[in-house]
Parts: structure tokens; C-alpha cells; sequence
């Protein structure tokens, strides 16, 4: 006998064992006691029964099964189960083993934007999602958005604050390009509403710190002069201050005002103000939407160390023609807007201008006024053409005929395209100029003084939407600066007896490149991570001074003189900037968020003053200035109550930067051609803990908002005149430990309402002298450490009352012309708030006395009037 015949047998016999116990165990019958059962709680039913099966719970699908009677065949069981919810199993003896593949889901891509049914206008940051699912996105800034689903038929909401939400059944099988409009609630306040785009998104948005102003001047918060204002706003908003009345510019965390990037229809805007702070360049009615980012910056933006403050232009209504006006105290404002081809393209034009010869004492008058302008173009479903543009100025006289004039010019083009179903691309050239000039006719050294500062920009941002739960954006640009710090000429070259004086002109290339991507990873943890790579190329022509590293920095220890040709490199900078963002859900109503940013900063506000003023000039890292570099951390809990309703949030922050540009005491900036010798360089922290509570919806609405910080400067060089304080942290200009806003809304009928805004803020730091001397004939203060002392308290309440003409028709129709009149208190216990001190002598005794000077001490009322037809 062959010897493989006794192994053949044995195996042959095995296999008809394993068949018979295989065929036994599927004969069985099952019980079951539902028709319907989870995947997991059916096979625990058939375990219980005494069926060995074997599998893992947490590689099974989330899938139901239904069954059409009580008993059956465990084989029919099993079948049942396959084909409802795509298991596999294979019988091996008595045992069934239970195995799944995921299967390949086929994604096809909708795409297209949401706007407003009336008007056209973009909506910016709408809901696009499917219910029920995580599937879902925001739209961008042009309102665009580019969402992939499993192929099939699926039901799609679209939503955003004060508009209906809508919902449309979609087969991707059949087309790929929707375009959704959407129409605005009736019969509700329309407000600056500084809240969620969403109900909910305070706790779902991925970036922790951002407020989203959404800007309606039908209805209003107090305002100076009842002019509505952007950046006026935005101080009742918690980490966001500024050092007073007739301050310019905003410290948002405890950074300077130049670490904030502001844009206008992504345009550089370098100084935001009129009638030196009290008013915003950005005229409300002009304006689409403004998100204010200072937790955490994106890495599609950069060039600044706290912030960025982004301004979106309206497009104009490309279905009707309208005109919007108002009149104030302040000014004047009429904006035009309507259809160049209906559907196809639109402009808007606005402008504004100042009435009355605006002042602070008897000695001075102020102008201003603003142009916007706006086209859009859409060529077709593909490509999106605009065109804006801004022109702003202030003219400040005085009694001795001396002349100041400032303002910024802003042109951008930018062309969207669609590349495919998930890829979108918008390619910008801009153009973002600031200027000032003054002339002085009536001086012995009469003279005229020009600064300027002047960038070209090309970039590219690109977003990929991989499926609903990945995206990458990724771009890059580039900034030729154009920098000219001063000119003095005399008024009169045969009277005057100031020189001519030309100061040399500063020229960089500033380069970016970032990657992003944000993902949703689970129900519950979402993340947005990536990085920017920025550098600068400060370029000639320009001298070099070399100083004696023995000896601190002036005229007086220039060792060499180093010449350079034009576009010559004459120094660069690389950096490295990691950002990361991450959302952890607790809850539908909950959510716990953690970032870390770096930024860093090639230009730099050259000022001695406390708060900044039109004079001073902005300066590029150089030979002897290095970037600004912050290390921006924030930890926060964010939750809403009442089905958001209700929203608060309680965020912490801490801010280090390296290389802070300060000022040597006494420094003298204006005209100086060598600005090192009176500039030091230091290290800043900042920390603090934001507080902010908001109620959404009823007739009374409101929010509160409370803020814990310090700001903080150190310079430490390696001589005493480069040195503060001996070395020691000191609080900056900006520090106030306590900042508090309580803002309220009521509405009392339905065309009559009422608000008020209380802010209370810390006392900020100032430099009080310990003495004097006589040098020269001239009385020269003796000063001591810098900022030891503090101001009283800030505190004030303002009052508004908004009426709104009739809106219906006797016959229900609505109204075409609509108007409404505010009555706006400023001040309204005519709080005394100190800004600043001065020494006053008395003649006769030479007694030095502190006198308190205040920019209002009293109660400051003013009526705007507005219409729109």
C-alpha cells in the first residue's frame, strides 16, 4: 500500500467532519424577539442561543437589520445580515467568523454659491450641509463652496444668521453646480451683530478667538455722533482695546497697533482712522462682512504679530438699482448700487464727506472724506472677475495756517476660478498706498514735509476640497515695498531758513508660501495645522552705517559707511512659521479649543508718541532692525445654552515676542536719517484671560465682556542708554489689567428701539517726571522710569434710541423707500475721562502743577437720519 494513502484518508475523513458540523450548525434554528436589531445586538442574540461566532464590535458597521419572522434558519440569519449590511462569514466547523471591508464609496462633488435673493449680494460664511450627517461646509469669501457626497440622491440645507434656511434634494447623479439664494428674515432688529454665523458656531468653529461682524446700519449700537463704525464696534469685544477717545488704531491682546494686519477687499490699509481715531475709514454701508482673527491666524495670512482684522467689501445688487444715504452731525454718505448687466455684473459706489469743520479745541478744523468703488464681473459659472478701489483723506488746519494732510489709496483686482469640481483659486494684484504731508508756511523755517509708503502685491490662494472632511488651502505672494520716510523743502527757498532734506528711500521684497489643511477626525476632533515660510530682501540703493560695538549706537560712534547699488541685496530674513489649531467637541453645545501661532514681522511704526499719530513713518527690518517674532498660545472653553440662544466662552491667552522696536528717551524721529541710533529693540509677553457671555434672540439682546491682562516690555542692551528701566519688565503704553463692556438692545415696538453700551477699563500707564531743570532757558523735565504710573479709571455710558419710518403700504405691500432716524447720548453722565497730563508753571511763583486734560467732559448728543430706496 502506497505510504501517502494513510494521510490521505485521515484528510479526506477531517473534511467530512468539518462539512457535517459546518452543515449542522447553519440547520439550526434561531430565535429572535424583534424584528429589528442593530448589527452587534444580533450577533449577541445568536451567541446567547449557543452559536459560536467570532468577530470584533468595533470593526463592524453601524448598520440596522430588519427580519420578516421570529424564527429561522441560522444560515437564513446570517444571509439576512450579509445582505443588509455587506458582512462577510465563513463556517469552520462549529465556529462562524465574521468579517467586513469597508466598502469604496464613490464621491461626487456639488459646487457653486450662496447669495442673497434680493440683492445678489455674496453671503460669507453660509452652512452648506447635509442633516444628520458631518457633512458639511462654509462658504468662503466670495461665497463659494465645493462639498463632495457619496453618489446618489441626498436632501441639502443651507443656512445663515438672518436669512431663511432652505433645503433642496439633490442627485449627484445628474448634475454638479448648484447656486443657492436665500432670503432675509422679515419683521426682525437688524444690529451690528457680533455673534456666531451660525447659531452654533461659537462652539463648532475650528478657530478659537474670532468674532464675525456681520454689519447692518438699519438699526445700531451707541456711536460717537451717531456715525456706525466698524473699529468702534469691535472695542466692545473682549482682548480688544484702545488707549482712549482721539486714540488711533486698536491693541488687540497686548499687541502694538502696527502688529495688526487690516484689509480692505484684501488690501493693506495702513492707517484706519479719521479725526485721529474717533471715526473708521470704512464706511458702514460699503461694507459686506468683517471677521476680526486674534486667537489664532491662519497661515494663508501673515506680515503682522497680533492680528488680523479682514474687510469685506459689499458687491452691489445685480438684479435692482438702490441708493442709500444718511445724514449726522459728522458727516454725509450716499452709496449707489445696481446691475451693469442683471445677473452678470454689478457696481457699487459710495462716498462720504464731513459737514461741518470738525475740531477738538478752538485752534483747529478737520475734513475728511472717503470714496469706495466696487465692480464685479461674473464671466461665467467658471470665472469671477473685481475690480475695488478706496480713496481716503483728512485735512487738519490751524491758526497758524499750518496744513496736514493724510490718507490711504487701495486698488485691488481679483479673478476667481474654478479648476474642476474641488479646486477653486483666486489670483489678487494690489496696490495700497499711505501718505502724508504738511506744510508749514508761517515759521521762520517754514517748510514742506512729505512721507510716503507704498506696496504692489501679487498673490495666489488655492483650496482643495479633498472629501467633507479634508481640505488643503495652500498659496503664496509676494510685496514689492516702497518706502519713503521724508522730504523737507523749504516753503519759500528766499524766505525760509530750513535746508533741504532727503532722506534716503527704503525698498524690500517680502515673500510668503503656506500650506494648510483642515480636518474633521471623528465626531468630535477637528483640526486645522500647517505652515508659512516668509522672507524679506531689503534692497538698495542705500547707505550702511557701521557703529563701534564698544560704544552705544549715535552719530558720534559711526566707524564705517557701507554703499549699496539700486536693487542690490543688502540684508535678508528667513523665517519658519508652524501654526496649529485644535477643536475638541464635549458636547453638541460644547467644545473645547487649543492653538498655537507664529507670525513674524518685517515692518515696524517708528513712534515716540503714546498713541500713534499720521506723522510717523513706517520702517523695514534692516541692517540693524530684525523682525518682529510672536509666539501667540490660546487655551478655551466655548459653550452655548438654550439651543443657542445663549453663547459664552472663557479663552486664555500668552503672547512672548522678540524684537520689539522702542524708542531711547528723548528720541527724536521726525526727519532723522540715521532712526537706529534712537531705536532699542526689547522682548514683549502678554496673558490674560477673555471673558464673554451673549444672549442671540428675544426682544431684549446683548452681550457682556470682561478681560484680564498685562502687556509687558523688557529691553536690556548692553549700555545704560540702551536700556529701560534697568532692565526690568515694564507695563507698555497699552497695559490696563481690567476691561469690561456691557452692550444691550431692547425692543419696544416694532419700529422702535433702544440700546445702551457701558465701558469700564483700568487706568493705562504714563511716565510721571520727578523733577526739573533750566538748560538753555528752556524748562526740561526730568523723567524717571518709564511707565510706573497710571491714569484714574476709564469709564462711560452711552444711550440710542433708533424709530423706523413705516415699512407697508396701507394695502400690506411693502415700501420701496425705507428710512429711520437715532437719536444717539454720548457720554451721558458727562464722565471726566483723563487721556493725558501737562505741566502747566505759574509765572509769578514757578510752582509746577499737574493739570488733567481730557478730550470730553461732557455729554455729547447727535441725530443721524438714513433712507434707502
Amino acid at each position: 500500500m502506497p505510504k501517502f494513502l494513510p494521510s490521505f484518508s485521515a484528510l479526506i475523513f477531517f473534511l467530512f467532519c468539518t462539512t457535517g458540523y459546518a452543515q449542522e450548525i447553519l440547520k439550526r434554528t434561531i430565535t429572535l424577539t424583534s424584528s429589528s436589531y442593530t448589527l452587534d445586538s444580533a450577533l449577541q442574540t445568536a451567541k446567547s442561543q449557543g452559536f459560536a461566532i467570532a468577530y470584533s464590535s468595533s470593526k463592524l458597521p453601524n448598520a440596522r437589520c430588519d427580519f420578516k419572522h421570529h424564527q429561522l434558519l441560522f444560515e437564513d440569519f446570517l444571509k439576512t445580515l450579509k445582505t443588509q449590511t455587506g458582512i462577510q462569514y465563513t463556517v469552520n466547523g462549529s465556529i462562524v467568523a465574521i468579517s467586513y471591508e469597508k466598502p469604496t464609496v464613490e464621491l461626487q462633488t456639488i459646487r457653486g454659491t450662496v447669495r442673497d435673493l434680493e440683492s445678489g449680494e455674496s453671503l460669507i460664511g453660509a452652512a452648506v450641509y447635509e442633516p444628520g450627517t458631518l457633512n458639511g461646509v462654509i462658504t468662503n469669501n466670495y461665497g463659494y463652496f465645493s462639498l463632495s457626497l457619496p453618489t446618489g440622491v441626498h436632501v441639502v440645507r443651507v443656512s445663515f444668521i438672518g436669512y431663511e434656511d432652505i433645503q433642496d434634494t439633490i442627485d449627484l447623479n445628474k448634475g454638479h453646480i448648484r447656486n443657492f439664494m436665500l432670503a432675509q428674515k422679515v419683521n426682525e432688529l437688524n444690529e451690528i451683530t457680533i455673534s456666531a454665523l451660525e447659531p452654533d458656531f461659537n462652539v463648532s468653529s475650528l478657530i478659537p478667538g474670532i468674532n464675525t461682524l456681520n454689519l447692518s446700519t438699519e438699526g445700531q449700537i451707541p456711536y460717537f455722533l451717531g456715525e456706525v463704525d466698524v473699529l468702534q464696534g469691535a472695542t466692545l469685544l473682549p482682548g480688544i482695546k484702545t488707549l482712549g477717545e482721539d486714540a488711533n488704531g486698536l491693541n488687540i491682546r497686548g499687541g502694538s497697533t502696527d502688529q495688526n494686519l487690516i484689509l480692505l477687499d484684501e488690501a493693506t490699509v495702513y492707517n484706519p482712522n479719521h479725526l485721529y481715531g474717533l471715526i473708521s475709514v470704512f464706511n458702514p454701508e460699503a461694507v459686506n462682512n468683517v471677521e476680526i482673527m486674534k486667537g489664532f491666524i491662519p497661515p494663508s495670512y501673515g506680515g503682522r504679530a497680533s492680528s488680523v482684522i479682514s474687510v469685506h467689501q459689499k458687491e452691489g445688487d445685480d438684479q435692482n438699482y438702490h441708493f442709500t444715504g444718511g445724514i449726522g452731525l459728522v458727516s454725509a454718505r450716499f452709496i449707489a448700487e445696481g446691475p451693469i448687466k442683471k445677473k452678470q455684473s454689478s457696481f457699487i459706489l459710495s462716498g462720504r464727506q464731513s459737514i461741518f469743520d470738525l475740531s477738538l479745541d478752538n485752534n483747529t478744523s478737520t475734513t475728511f472724506q472717503d470714496l469706495n468703488a466696487k465692480i464685479n464681473l461674473k464671466y461665467n459659472k467658471k470665472n469671477t472677475f473685481y475690480f475695488s478701489g478706496y480713496f481716503g483723506n483728512d485735512r487738519n488746519t490751524n491758526t497758524f495756517e499750518t496744513v496736514r494732510n493724510w490718507g490711504n489709496r487701495n486698488f485691488s483686482l481679483r479673478w476667481n476660478h474654478l479648476f474642476g469640481r474641488r479646486v477653486f483659486a483666486n489670483f489678487s494684484a494690489i496696490l495700497s498706498e499711505y501718505n502724508y504731508k504738511i506744510t508749514q508756511p508761517r515759521e521762520a523755517a517754514s517748510f514742506i514735509g512729505k512721507s510716503r509708503i507704498i506696496d504692489y502685491t501679487a498673490k495666489s490662494d488655492w483650496g482643495y476640497v479633498i472629501n467633507p472632511q479634508h481640505e488643503l488651502k495652500f498659496g503664496g505672494s509676494t510685496i514689492f515695498h516702497r518706502l519713503k520716510p521724508g522730504d523737507r523743502i523749504p516753503f519759500d527757498e528766499q524766505t525760509s531758513s530750513s535746508n533741504p532734506l532727503f532722506l534716503d528711500s527704503e525698498h524690500g521684497v517680502e515673500s510668503a508660501v503656506y500650506l494648510s489643511h483642515e480636518a474633521t477626525l471623528g465626531k468630535k476632533v477637528s483640526a486645522l495645522y500647517g505652515f508659512r515660510v516668509s522672507s524679506l530682501h531689503y534692497l538698495g540703493a542705500g547707505t550702511v552705517y557701521q557703529y563701534n560695538p564698544e560704544r552705544p549706537r549715535s552719530n558720534e560712534s559711526i566707524t564705517d559707511t557701507l554703499h549699496f547699488r539700486s536693487l542690490e541685496i543688502m540684508k535678508s530674513y528667513y523665517g519658519w512659521e508652524p501654526r496649529a489649531s485644535v477643536s475638541y467637541l464635549l458636547s453638541q453645545q460644547a467644545s473645547v479649543k487649543a492653538s498655537y501661532t507664529k507670525s513674524r514681522q518685517y515692518l515696524h511704526l517708528i513712534s515716540s508718541t503714546i498713541t500713534p499719530a499720521p506723522t510717523d513713518i513706517w520702517k523695514l527690518s534692516d541692517f540693524h532692525i530684525s523682525p518682529t517674532t510672536s509666539h501667540h498660545y490660546s487655551l478655551g472653553v466655548y459653550q452655548n445654552f438654550k439651543e443657542n440662544k445663549w453663547e459664552t466662552y472663557l479663552d486664555g491667552y500668552y503672547k512672548r515676542l522678540v524684537n520689539m522696536v522702542q524708542y531711547k528717551d528723548g528720541a527724536d524721529l521726525l526727519f532723522n536719517p540715521n532712526p537706529e541710533t534712537e531705536l532699542l529693540t526689547g522682548l514683549g509677553r502678554a496673558y490674560g484671560l477673555e471673558f464673554f457671555l451673549k444672549k442671540n434672540e428675544g426682544r431684549f439682546t446683548g452681550w457682556l465682556s470682561y478681560t484680564l491682562s498685562r502687556s509687558e516690555i523688557k529691553v536690556d542692551g548692553e549700555f545704560d542708554e540702551e536700556t529701560i528701566n534697568n532692565g526690568r519688565y515694564f507695563p507698555s503704553n497699552y497695559d490696563k489689567k481690567h476691561d469690561v463692556s456691557v452692550v444691550g438692545i431692547y425692543k419696544f415696538l416694532p419700529r422702535l428701539s433702544g440700546s445702551f453700551s457701558f465701558k469700564y477699563n483700568s487706568g493705562r500707564p504714563f511716565t510721571l517726571p520727578l523733577g526739573k531743570y533750566i538748560y538753555e532757558g528752556n524748562l526740561i523735565p526730568h523723567f524717571g522710569n518709564r511707565n510706573q504710573s497710571r491714569l484714574p479709571d476709564y469709564h462711560r455710558l452711552d444711550l440710542s434710541v433708533k424709530w423706523q419710518g413705516k415699512q407697508f403700504k396701507a394695502d400690506g405691500t411693502p415700501k420701496r423707500f425705507e428710512d429711520y432716524w437715532t437719536l444717539v447720548v454720548y457720554n451721558a453722565y458727562g464722565r471726566n475721562n483723563v487721556y493725558s497730563y501737562f505741566f502747566k508753571e505759574d509765572e509769578q511763583s514757578g510752582v509746577t502743577t499737574i493739570e488733567p486734560y481730557t478730550i470730553f467732559d461732557s455729554i455729547i448728543p447727535a441725530i443721524t437720519y438714513n433712507f434707502k430706496f
